[in-house]
């Protein structure tokens, strides 16, 4: 169980230490402002810290265990009773669930990584970030710490160990300037000094590395330094196993990772990264944490899970941008084949975007790599058939019953295969003749619409011509609340484009829409879609693509309209009644609504349907990532048996529902069960409906 105190002042924090310890707790751990600052910024630490109250100076997590739960609820009943009544005490929390205990060590164990996502060069930087004494001397270590750092013009963040007195205080610098280089040494001298007076530790959890053996000799005296080399000579007489390390170490400001020479090419770009600090800042993003190497839970990285390679890393991407502009000839190598194939397995599921605690965001640099890179690199056929895929579809419809046929024939799938890399194995999306489009101008709306205003519907082409029911489920449900629909036949999210690194002519098409569609949207109009790889691109590309009101109004009004629904229910600006359903219902949703939105309000619409059983799987992505399935078969199905294949085998009388085109097109490839959108179900059983959800899916099925 966690007792955690807030304060109002770092100090106050460390002279309750003390206290914390006079309970035998089994952890205290310190969590300063700059940390909880920098997560709010966090998609997914935003969530975690959703338990801490105001705007605290520092917090500790104090964690109390045993084997008797009253007891231990009684010790943290009269620890947090003693901790409200010490100075600079601003609340004290309990947590006593895992549910609440989580989130909170979560947020402490992002420290440094949410630490190194500061935007621009400034940065918390490690070399004496590991400096221990005796607790009962920490509050007073503190202190002369920061007065170091404030006499040298700086300041430091600071978590860590509080029980056992190892704080991680690191020095804010800009290793990229040499004043800053000279900076870190002084500080560092004096550092060693103020450890040496309080008879501590330089390295009281880590190693030394080459940030910190260049002052052993200092700390251990010339005997016992003496006796390292003898063992390291005796053990190593060539110097070959991690030279440089604990004896005879280069200065410490040698090897830095960014030094006054570090100088990389500045590349033209058309996201706006100001924000990170510029395109290289967010590159610079990712510090090497090794997150994106998890191997359970969220969705980061899929296609490194699939293959245990280094290079499908998260960080593996970011390092070779990073190198390939700071290289000898950086346009040269940024648009080099081996970028090419480091890059290649990214499925743009932008789950680092929320994962990572450096907020690295590899779905936006892939993209602008791609663009440089097919600056001087032929495109293959079916780029060109993602970026026009709007153009297209409204012809090909025309055709749908020949498109179908020609669907099923195996030479076709065998020359779509050898002419634009689209894999004989998957199956080619449906074409539906009555689209969505025509349904819309035929149908003849429910006698509620317009009664509570008008939303308009963001019409994607993936639900407009491949599964128009679905399309149809929303707009009957929204008519039934009240609601008058409109569509925009033209409005495009340019998803397509972006995915394929077509940046200036997506740039192009959002400026050319956003003005008109804003001002549509400023009376407080919603735009509403189901498709989250589309609706999420306008609120999540188009800010930077084009920066300004009109984008980030466009922003503000778009919504998944099962979580709009959901939301006006339980204002109770509608009622909608609907019937009970008594099915357990399997949930896999769209990777880019859990990394920016989470899952829990589609979940919680689901669960407006009286009796059903709604279970939100532990899954990562599908694999399928929109032509990422057609282009890497293989690493996509091995994506999928990583997690979505298995939860669905133990499953097998649960109905799946999956708010993604890509997501129900893998799960009826691989399964061949259907998948459902959760509109679909909502519309289904609303009362006031007579909407039936299709029984067959909207796939035309190709044999392996």
């Amino acid at each position: 169980m966690l007792a955690v105190p807030h304060f109002v002042y770092v100090a106050a924090s460390m002279d309750a230490v003390a206290t914390c310890l006079e309970w035998a707790p089994c952890a205290v751990e310190l969590v300063e402002q700059l940390v909880i600052e920098l997560a709010e910024q966090n998609l997914a630490l935003q969530r975690e810290k959703r338990l801490i109250v105001g705007r605290p100076a520092a917090l500790l997590l104090v964690e109390l265990q045993g084997d008797d739960r009253r007891e231990v609820e009684e010790r943290l009943h009269r620890l947090v009773t003693r901790l409200r009544n010490l100075p600079g005490v601003q609340t004290v929390l309990e947590a006593k669930e895992a549910a609440a205990r989580e989130p909170l060590w979560n947020l402490r164990t992002a420290g440094l990584p949410v630490l190194l996502s500061m935007p621009g060069d400034r940065k918390p930087t490690t070399f004496v970030e590991d400096a221990a004494v005796s607790p009962e001397r920490l509050p007073e270590f503190a202190r002369r710490f920061r007065e170091i750092l404030r006499r040298h013009g700086t300041d430091g963040a600071y978590y860590g160990h509080a029980s056992v007195g190892c704080l991680h205080i690191r020095p804010i610098l800009n290793l990229k300037k040499a004043e800053d280089v000279a900076r870190m040494r002084r500080i560092t001298q004096e550092v060693v000094d103020l450890v040496l007076e309080f008879n501590g530790s330089l390295s009281g959890e880590h190693g030394d590395g080459l940030a910190r053996s260049e002052w052993n000799r200092k700390l251990f005296g010339d005997e016992v330094y003496e006796a390292f080399r003898q063992v390291k000579r005796l053990f190593d007489p060539l110097g070959q196993m991690n030279p440089g390390k604990i004896v005879d170490a280069p200065p410490m400001t040698e090897n830095l990772r960014y030094g006054p020479q570090y100088d990389p090419y500045r590349l033209d770009h058309v996201f706006d990264y100001r924000r990170q600090g510029g395109f290289l800042g967010a590159i610079e993003l990712c510090n090497g944490s090794a997150l994106c190497r998890k191997m359970h839970g969220g969705v980061m990285c899929p296609s490194f899970r699939a293959t245990r390679d280094e290079k499908d890393s998260t960080r593996a991407r970011a390092n070779v941008l990073r190198l390939a502009l700071a290289g000898a000839h950086p346009l040269r190598d940024f648009t080099s084949d081996w970028v090419y194939e480091v890059l290649d397995l990214c499925l743009m599921c932008k789950a680092c975007k929320a994962e990572c605690p450096s907020n690295v965001d590899l779905a936006k640099l892939k993209a602008e790599f791609l663009r440089h890179y097919y600056r001087i690199h032929r495109r293959p056929l079916r780029d060109y058939l993602l970026a026009g895929w709007r153009r297209f579809m409204p012809w090909a419809a025309r055709l749908a019953a020949l498109v179908e046929w020609l669907a099923q024939r195996s030479a076709l799938r065998w020359l779509a295969e050898k002419l634009a890399g689209l894999d004989h194995r998957r199956s080619w999306p449906r074409l539906a003749r009555q689209h969505l489009l025509h349904w819309h101008r035929q149908h003849t709306p429910a006698a509620p619409a317009g009664q509570r205003g008008t939303v308009l519907f963001l019409a994607d082409c993936f639900t407009t011509w491949s599964e128009p029911e679905i399309g149809q489920a929303a707009i009957t449900l929204l008519e039934q609340a009240g609601f008058s629909v409109e569509i925009w036949p033209d409005l495009c999210c340019g998803r397509t484009l972006i995915s394929k690194g077509f940046l200036d002519e997506a740039h192009q098409l959002v400026a050319r829409q956003a003005p008109l569609l804003a001002r549509h949207l400023n009376d407080g109009t919603a735009l509403l879609g189901v498709e989250p790889s589309c609706l999420l691109t306008l609120t999540d590309e188009w800010p930077d693509l084009v920066p300004g009101q009109a984008t980030e109004t466009i922003a503000r009004r778009a919504r998944l309209v099962e979580i709009w629904v959901w939301e006006q229910l339980e204002a109770g600006a509608i009622h909608l009644e609907f019937s009970p359903l008594d099915r357990p219902l399997a949930v896999h949703t769209h990777c880019h609504q859990k990394a920016l939105l989470g899952s829990s309000a589609t979940v919680r619409a689901l669960q407006l349907i009286p009796e059903a059983s709604v279970e939100l799987l532990d899954t990562t992505c599908c694999g399928m990532a929109g032509s990422f399935g057609y282009e890497h078969y293989d690493i996509s199905v091995a994506i999928a048996r990583l997690s979505l294949l298995p939860e669905l085998e133990k499953r097998p009388d649960s109905w799946v529902v999956a708010n993604g085109t890509s997501c129900r097109h893998q799960i009826h490839d691989l399964t061949g069960r259907t998948a459902w959108h959760p509109i679909q179900l909502l519309a289904q059983q609303c009362r006031a409906t007579n909407f039936s959800a299709p029984s067959a899916p909207s796939l035309a099925v190709a044999s392996p």
